[in-house]
């Protein structure tokens, strides 16, 4: 395999990368790694096959996407990739053998995977690329893949729209709230199609006051850039507004107050029975004792009386002590 070409995104920047690659019909690897991040892309005869970010091995991306977008726990994944060391198995193929997803949740996670890598990639302005020619393996038809060239203008598209949003819409942190129903929403966007009006609302019920944006859009499975322009579009009419983040944090510090406050109570109740427990406890045996009195002797009767009396005594000043404490 030769090296075709590499350089500084500084000086040719990735959409001049992405038209030679596309003119040239290319067919190789693209590595593009910028400041914090390594990502890779396919290619064959100029169209993409795939684009994922570097991970640990080949199968890190796809398994992260699948956490995020709920269809695997952690733990779960954790144990399928144990299980792939030793078996030397693809992780699609061990999910769909042993059930935990069909074919067609992680063909859809796959291409979330690549449509989410392109996006990022398209927005880096810093960084190095790496493109090395060499076969790639034909498992989809031409037809369904993209040219780079469409791709480019899409994605370009994509990222100036991207960057006129509101900056809560694009943080990643920022968590939003509704304050007005959807039906607000959907007779103010009259030219929107059922399709785009059942995913906008989908994206507006996981809106709830706690999640990040970057859970939301994870979980309604959009991508970025579209889950984006959707909150961007359900703000502008009013039905969500973010939280202000001392806002938040007071919420936050209530709510674990809240969920912390059973076990406070019950070990307040218990320090407080306790006492109890022990002072009448003494009083009851005081009071078995008093009732177990029984003639032992010539002078038990002597005896008995003045033993009633020091247990009578005991028993009122215990009684006096509950009663003080």
């Amino acid at each position: 395999m030769a090296v075709a070409l590499h350089g500084n995104l500084r000086d040719f920047g990735i959409g001049e990368v992405f038209q030679l690659i596309g003119q040239q019909r290319k067919t190789g690897i693209l590595e593009v790694e910028g400041t914090s991040e390594k990502l890779q892309m396919g290619f064959l005869e100029g169209a993409v096959v795939w684009a994922t970010p570097a991970g640990p091995h080949q199968h890190s991306a796809l398994g992260d996407m699948l956490v995020r977008v709920g269809l695997l726990t952690p733990d779960r994944l954790v144990q399928l990739e144990q299980q792939l060391q030793e078996d030397h198995e693809s992780l699609e193929r061990l999910m769909i053998q042993q059930g935990d997803l069909d074919s067609r949740q992680i063909e859809a996670t796959a291409e979330l995977v690549t449509s989410e890598t392109i996006f990022a990639l398209l927005r880096l302005n810093e960084g190095s690329f790496h493109f090395t020619a060499g076969e790639m393996p034909k498992d989809r038809e031409s037809s369904t893949l993209l040219p780079a060239e469409q791709i480019l203008m899409d994605g370009l598209r994509m990222v100036d729209e991207w960057r006129a949003m509101d900056e809560a819409v694009t943080c990643e942190t920022t968590v939003f709230q509704r304050v007005g129903r959807f039906e607000t929403y959907r007779e103010a966007s009259g030219g929107e199609s059922p399709e785009e009006l059942a995913l906008a609302e989908k994206l507006f019920l996981l809106i709830d006051g706690r999640l990040t944006t970057r859970r939301i859009i994870d979980l309604s499975r959009l991508g970025t850039f579209e889950g984006s322009r959707i909150l961007s579009r359900l703000r502008e009419t009013g039905v969500i507004e973010p939280i202000d983040a001392e806002v938040l944090a007071t919420t936050h510090k209530r709510r674990r107050t809240r969920e912390s406050a059973p076990t406070r109570v019950g070990l307040d109740l218990a320090a407080a029975v306790l006492p109890f427990a022990f002072l009448f406890m003494m009083v009851w045996l005081a009071l078995g004792h008093a009732g177990s009195v029984t003639p032992d002797g010539p002078n038990s009767l002597d005896r008995a009386p003045r033993r009633q009396a020091e247990i009578a005594f005991e028993t009122r000043r215990l009684r006096h002590l509950v009663e003080a404490y």
